[in-house]
């Protein structure tokens, strides 16, 4: 290596490399140097400290002056004879360079967003049908958010509670309280990433540590309880036009909610759900999957077929054109497709009685399609059918720990009989009969 007086005298003539960069050291003070590459003249300071050789830049020729460079040349060889780490500063530069790096990268990763699409999937994993709806409602109402793009580890409390207000302001009382349901899930879900095995590992990366939507007010009346039944005139009335629907033409949708009706009102999501595999013609059965709740595996539902119950399964099945009995190869219907034609249909139904009462009947509530669930566990409860009977037949109020972990009982012959007296008055009422004569409302429990 060259040695040189670094003088200014004798850096200036110096030119630059034309490959590589070549090292003077100073002949009169030991450890200083300079160091000339392809662009520039650098100076520094080099010393063995605890082993190693560390060398300092000091400054670049040009923004300071040789004398310049060799009086803080001094200074830091004598910092560095005391055992100070030049270099730290600069190693913390390069560090906060990358960390600022990699933050904005997971920034734009790790969003809001984000998070929804995990829960979502985390969800479908788990066979929850909530999955769906969750989906729907983040994608209208977080996804087109000024918030979706926002690291979810950022999002406030204020933010959370603004995002959802927008929803009640809308008027949609009830799909700000899912909104708000869903997106607390999901930050709990990241929250607890940590320690939750069964949490995807890629939730741990949003660095979620509080979780904003848990201190948001709760949405109150938002529950969208009804009260409404269908009175007698009315439910014969909505079974005389699906009758004559099916006469016509088949509609997956409209049979589908024939179905849920003439099987005591079983949730239409459930029975949109129904495959060929489901179904036992000989044992005259139907299984429907029930995951409401907190259940990890949905609950197994058989219910007997009653002889109009099967007629109608088996139709289905003759025209089905996929696994399941409702909808095409791509897709199976959809509930709110079921619920759309299901309010037309009741629509008619209501209008088709004023005009045969000319005006004189009671004003009544529009009536809609999950008002069918609830007008059949009433009428069930009026002929005597007992409540624990009506739980197991429509598979609600099943959560207590007798039900869940000691009654095993299947509780068939006593849906059987439900069933097969609500199919009598179902008949009686479409074609404003009274009941058979051999046919007797059941006992009521004592």
């Amino acid at each position: 290596m060259a040695t040189l007086h670094l003088t200014a005298d004798k850096v200036n003539p110096l030119k630059l490399a034309t490959d590589g960069q070549t090292i003077y050291r100073d002949t009169k003070l030991e450890g200083f140097g300079l160091r000339v590459g392809t662009q520039r003249k650098a100076y520094f300071v080099e010393k063995r400290v605890d082993g190693r050789t560390v060398r300092h830049t000091i400054g670049i020729h040009g923004q300071i002056t040789a004398e310049e460079a060799r009086r803080l040349a001094g200074i830091k060889l004598g910092e560095l004879t005391a055992g100070k780490d030049l270099n730290a500063e600069k190693r913390d530069r390069v560090l906060a360079r990358v960390a600022a790096k990699a933050a904005k990268a997971a920034a734009a990763e790790y969003t809001v967003e984000a998070l929804c699409d995990w829960y979502v999937k985390h969800q479908r994993g788990l066979g929850k049908q909530s999955a769906t709806d969750a989906a729907g409602i983040f994608a209208k109402h977080v996804n087109q958010s000024a918030f979706a793009a926002l690291p979810a580890r950022e999002l406030t409390a204020k933010q959370a509670t603004a995002l959802i207000r927008t929803v009640v302001e809308a008027g949609h009382a009830r799909t700000a309280a899912k909104l708000r349901a869903y997106l607390r899930a999901a930050y709990a879900l990241a929250q607890g990433a940590d320690t939750n095995p069964q949490a995807p590992a890629a939730l741990v990366l949003f660095g979620v540590e509080t979780n904003p939507v848990a201190s948001t007010a709760a949405i109150k009346n938002a529950a969208g309880t009804r009260d409404v039944t269908l009175t007698d005139e009315e439910l014969g009335e909505v079974l005389r036009l699906l009758a004559a629907r099916r006469t016509v033409s088949h509609d997956d949708a409209l049979a589908a909610l024939e179905l849920s009706l003439i099987l005591g009102g079983q949730r239409l999501a459930q029975v949109l759900r129904i495959t060929a595999a489901d179904v036992d013609c000989e044992a005259a059965t139907v299984t429907l999957f029930d995951p409401k709740g907190r259940r990890i595996v949905a609950r197994r539902h058989v219910l007997p077929l009653t002889a109009t119950a099967l007629e109608l399964v088996n139709t289905c099945m003759a025209v089905r054109r996929a696994e399941w009995l409702f909808g095409d190869k791509a897709v199976q219907t959809n509930k709110d497709t079921v619920a759309r034609k299901g309010v037309e249909l009741l629509a008619e139904a209501q209008a088709n009685i004023a005009r045969r009462t000319k005006g004189r009947a009671p004003t009544r509530p529009k009536i809609e399609a999950r008002d069918l669930r609830r007008t059949a566990e009433t009428m069930l409860a009026a002929m005597g059918v007992s409540k624990d009977t009506r739980a197991q037949l429509l598979s609600h109020g099943l959560g207590g720990v007798q039900d869940r972990h000691y009654d095993q009982h299947t509780y068939m012959s006593e849906k059987r009989a439900a069933l097969v007296a609500w199919e009598a008055r179902l008949i009686a009422l479409r074609d404003r009969t009274p009941l058979a004569s051999n046919v007797r409302e059941l006992n009521r429990a004592a």
